[in-house]
């Protein structure tokens, strides 16, 4: 109940920043043409345009279409390898259609350009997200997989604007908190206590600091674009690790779990957004390499098996891949002004939940973005 409460709360808090945002600059021109025309006549950059101070739109340090944690909303319907510890009817199918429905917003508290040519830019935003996994076509329940929680305290941005060449812009990006946690469907975690399995549930749940450089910001989004972006997350407690079990809860027994103490993840992303047709239509293609922990055991054992030999934490690379369209509302940037759809394909450990123990995950499908 906890949970849900601050949900409510939280979507609350989204829906009234989201509005305070919502104002469009007078001196943004009615069309993508008009808005090139005017950019190349005056001379200066389109970002410096956007109005700075509290609750307004700063746009940089926004989530690129290919993150593995994106704070946007997106929906996606794709072909998954799949696994009887997450096949609910056991169908014995070596693929399966699932559908992901994530919903996260970068709430917008302060920005503002130091410098008065804006050379400078610093934002203040607060990340949060809900993602769920469905098995929406089981035909008995069609049952929540798994549900991830992201949130955290307030996000420092900060961009250089330079205006060189091919290096148009860069930025830093430093988030000092945040928390994710992971829950099992309910209808799985009865399955599972059902059939006897060693470890009913395992808690991912753990705090985490992130940083991240990149170089040209997408900043005009009706311009061409090439952005690249490295990233690091780091474990504030390390000793605590990415998750545990609770013995005491009815989870399973902790002997089961090896843990190992690799805290950190990094990636790399690269995205290119094409110039912006006269009916403001433009094509994204976004990538990103990742490098983090597999979890350290095995969701299949039944309780009273023999415990498994040490099943220390692994260190995979996953790969993820968005190429599509966007359409970009003419006279208007700020939240939910580019609508995207393309196709989306993911290979490496299972990204979802305590799942994460799971190697050799694939999915493509169809992909819907709001931004």
């Amino acid at each position: 109940m906890r949970m849900v409460r601050l949900l409510h709360i939280i979507f609350a808090l989204s829906v009234s920043f989201w509005a305070c945002a919502q104002e469009i600059p007078a001196s943004l021109p009615d069309s993508a043409a008009a808005v090139r025309a005017h950019h190349h006549r005056s001379g200066r950059s389109f970002e410096s345009r956007h109005r700075t101070g509290w609750f307004r739109f700063a746009p940089y340090g926004k989530s690129l279409y290919a993150d593995e944690h994106p704070y946007f909303a997106r929906m996606d319907m794709a072909a998954v390898s799949n696994n009887g510890l997450y096949d609910f009817g056991h169908t014995g199918k070596s693929y399966r259609c699932y559908s992901e429905g994530l919903f996260g917003m970068d709430l917008p508290i302060w920005c503002g350009n130091p410098a008065a040519d804006d050379r400078f830019g610093i934002s203040l935003t607060m990340a949060w997200s809900a993602n769920l996994w469905l098995d929406v076509f089981e035909p008995q329940t069609a049952p929540v997989v798994n549900t991830d929680y992201r949130i955290g305290a307030p996000t420092l941005t900060f961009i250089h604007r330079l205006r060189r060449g091919f290096a148009e812009n860069y930025s830093v990006q430093f988030s000092p908190f945040k928390h994710e946690s992971t829950h099992l469907g309910d209808e799985h975690q009865i399955a599972r206590l059902e059939a006897g399995y060693a470890l009913r549930r395992v808690n991912v749940s753990y705090n985490y600091a992130e940083l991240d450089f990149t170089l040209n910001e997408p900043e005009n989004r009706l311009a061409q674009c090439h952005t690249f972006r490295a990233g690091l997350m780091l474990l504030l407690n390390p000793r605590a690790g990415w998750y545990f079990v609770n013995q005491e809860a009815g989870d399973g027994d902790p002997a089961y779990v090896h843990p190992r103490l690799s805290p950190w993840e990094a990636w790399l992303q690269y995205q290119y957004q094409s110039p912006t047709s006269r009916s403001g239509w433009q094509g994204v293609a976004s990538a990103e390499v990742r490098n983090r922990v597999r979890y350290g055991y095995d969701l299949s054992l039944l309780s009273g098996d023999p415990q498994p030999d040490l099943q220390q934490d692994t260190r995979r690379f996953t790969y993820n891949i968005f190429l599509g369209a966007r359409y970009n509302i003419p006279g208007y940037d700020g939240y939910f002004s580019r609508v995207s759809f393309g196709i989306r394909a993911y290979h490496g450990i299972c990204p979802y939940g305590m799942f994460r123990s799971i190697d050799n995950f694939s999915q493509i499908g169809a992909c819907l973005i709001f931004m």
